[in-house]
């Protein structure tokens, strides 16, 4: 697996945890982690979640995480990686949450990065059961994290 992370807004340093971005990735893309696959995480400010949103969704609201799955090529030359797919993280979002859920802001980055690594593995959370396994694998995973 190949990814990226990119910090398209202001993200104090302290905050900028590639590594760790990298190993909730991995963890949430469980089986495609091992394939060669290519995902971007960019850690964006209100203006781009809303034009993404806006955009791509037809939603005219700021959220904290999207993700995108790209559809598998029918050629992949050998060597290339599939492009799996990305996930916008909105960091003012996460600020603003991280208080409301009393996690630290680096938790809160790390849930949405691996909330969007689980919907890009193929989890869905548009019913609250779902919903509610996906928040408990996330947090399952970030406290791996952690340790």
């Amino acid at each position: 697996m190949q990814s990226h992370i990119f910090y398209n807004t202001d993200i104090p340093k302290y905050l900028r945890r590639t590594g760790l971005f990298k190993k909730a990735l991995e963890k949430g893309l469980k089986k495609f982690a091992k394939q060669n696959i290519e995902v971007n995480v960019i850690f964006v400010g209100e203006k781009e979640i809303l034009r993404v949103n806006k955009q791509y969704l037809g939603h005219l609201y700021v959220t904290d995480v999207i993700s995108f799955n790209n559809e598998r090529p029918p050629v992949i030359l050998p060597g290339e990686p599939w492009e799996f797919g990305d996930i916008f993280v909105c960091y003012p979002v996460a600020r603003k949450n991280a208080k409301k859920f009393d996690h630290t802001i680096l938790q809160e980055m790390l849930m949405y990065v691996t909330h969007g690594a689980l919907h890009l593995s193929g989890m869905d959370d548009h019913e609250p059961k779902d919903r509610a396994e996906m928040d408990r694998q996330a947090e399952k995973i970030i406290q791996e994290i952690l340790k």
